[in-house]
C-alpha cells in the first residue's frame, strides 16, 4: 500500500491528479504524507509535542514547514481532511485539532457553529508579506476579529483546445460550455460552488453565489437545463477531463488551472481562459480551532508557528513551482521568477489578477440549491 501512495504522491505533483482527487483516496484510507516513506524517508509527526492540522492532502510535506523541521526535527501531526462537508461533521461531533484549513465559502458557517477562534496576526511574521487583495477579503474577519490567515489560491475556469474551436482563441467566455456546435464535447464540474455559480456568472445574475430572489433561481435553473443535453458528462474527476480533453472526447470543460499545466506539458493545443464575464478564484487559508486556546501556551506557539511557516516565502515558491497553485505570499512569486511563472501562467504581481476575479463565497440557500441542482441533473 505505501508504494501505490508514493505513486500517487508523484501523480500529484506531477500533475496527474487533483489535490481533490488526492485527498479523497487518501482519506476515505485514513493515510497521510507524514506516515509514508516519500524518497526513502520517513517523515515523523511530533505526536503529544506538536499540534494537529486538520488539512488538505499535499500539504502535508516537509517542504510546507522547513523552519519548523529545523526546529524541531518533526512534522506537525496531520489528519486530512476528505471534504469540508466531512470535516464539518466530524468536528461537531467532537474531533479537536488545533488548525484547519477551509476555503473561504465554509468560514461563516464554520465561525458560526463555534469552530474558529481568534487569529492574532502580530504573532506570524509573515502577514505583512500577503497579498491585499486576500487579506482584505471580508470573510476573514467575523464578529469583527481575525479568523482566517489566506494561503493559497487557484481559478476555476475553462481548458478548450484550440486546434478544435479555434474560434474561442482571444474570445474567452463562459458560454463556451454552452455552444450548441460542441454538443456532447463539453464537461462542467459537479458541485454548487464549481457548476451551479457558474451558470450564474454566464447568466449575469446579480450575484452567482445568492439565489435566493426567486427570479435569480429560475434563470440558474433554465441555464442548468439548456446546458444539460450538450454536456459529455458532469465529474469531479480532473483525471478523466484531462484524458478526454486530451483524446479529443471534450473540447471544453470547466476545470483548474492544475489541469491546464498538465495538459501543456503534454504538448496538447490548450488554452485556459479568463472568461470576459470573470473567472472564479477559489481561496484556502488556515483557520484555528478554540480548542487550541484551552492548551498550553507552547501548544499555542507551535500553532502559530505552523501558520507562519505555511504562509512563508519559501513554502509558497514550493506550491507554486510544484503544484501550479498560487500562494498568499508575494514574495513566493519573487523567488520563483517570472520565467517560470509564465509558463505557470501566474503573474509576477498577482494582486490585479485576483481582483479581476470573482472570490467564491458560500452558496445561498444552499438546501434549496442543492435540490434545485440535482432535479436539473436528474431531467426534471
Amino acid at each position: 500500500m505505501r508504494r501505490g501512495l508514493d505513486k500517487l504522491y508523484y501523480r500529484l505533483k506531477d500533475g496527474e491528479l487533483s489535490r481533490r482527487e488526492m485527498h479523497a483516496v487518501l482519506a476515505a484510507g485514513g493515510f497521510t504524507f507524514a506516515s509514508m516513506n516519500i524518497g526513502g524517508k520517513a517523515q515523523a509527526s511530533c505526536g503529544v509535542d506538536g499540534p494537529t492540522f486538520f488539512i488538505w492532502s499535499g500539504y502535508d510535506v516537509p517542504e510546507f514547514y522547513p523552519e519548523y523541521m529545523e526546529k524541531h526535527g518533526c512534522l506537525p501531526n496531520f489528519s486530512l481532511l476528505g471534504d469540508e462537508e466531512e470535516a464539518f461533521a466530524k468536528m461537531r461531533a467532537g474531533f479537536r485539532p488545533d488548525l484547519m484549513q477551509p476555503c473561504t465559502y465554509k468560514v461563516k458557517q464554520w465561525y458560526d457553529a463555534g469552530l474558529l477562534a481568534p487569529i492574532d496576526t502580530a504573532r506570524l511574521t509573515h502577514w505583512d508579506e500577503l497579498i491585499p487583495a486576500l487579506t482584505d477579503m471580508p470573510i476573514g474577519t467575523q464578529g469583527g476579529e481575525r479568523v482566517f490567515v489566506p494561503s493559497d489560491w487557484g481559478l476555476t475556469s475553462v481548458i478548450f483546445r484550440t486546434d478544435l474551436a479555434p474560434e474561442y482563441v482571444g474570445n474567452h467566455t463562459w458560454g463556451i460550455l454552452w455552444d450548441e456546435k460542441y454538443a456532447g464535447r463539453l464537461s462542467m464540474i459537479d458541485s454548487l460552488i464549481d457548476g451551479v455559480a457558474v451558470a450564474g456568472i454566464y447568466t449575469g445574475v446579480s450575484n452567482p453565489y445568492d439565489l435566493s430572489k426567486p427570479e435569480d433561481m429560475d434563470t440558474v435553473r433554465e441555464a442548468l437545463a439548456i446546458q444539460l443535453p450538450l454536456l459529455r458528462f458532469y465529474t469531479n474527476s480532473m483525471t478523466d477531463v484531462e484524458n478526454a480533453l486530451a483524446s479529443g472526447e471534450l473540447v471544453a470543460a470547466a476545470t483548474w488551472n492544475s489541469s491546464w499545466l498538465a495538459l501543456k506539458d503534454q504538448g496538447l493545443a490548450v488554452e485556459f481562459m479568463t472568461p470576459k464575464e470573470g473567472p472564479m478564484t477559489w481561496v484556502c487559508g488556515i483557520v484555528r480551532n478554540p480548542a487550541n486556546e484551552t492548551r498550553s501556551e507552547e501548544m499555542i506557539a507551535l500553532a502559530y508557528e505552523v501558520i507562519d511557516n505555511f504562509i512563508s516565502p519559501e513554502a509558497g515558491a514550493f506550491e507554486i513551482a510544484n503544484y501550479g497553485y498560487g500562494h498568499s505570499n508575494l514574495k513566493a512569486f519573487e523567488i520563483v521568477g517570472p520565467e517560470l511563472l509564465a509558463e505557470l501562467g501566474l503573474p509576477l504581481d498577482p494582486g490585479p489578477y485576483l481582483e479581476a476575479g470573482i472570490f467564491q463565497e458560500a452558496m445561498v440557500p444552499e438546501d434549496e440549491i442543492q435540490i434545485m441542482f440535482e432535479e436539473v441533473k436528474a431531467g426534471f
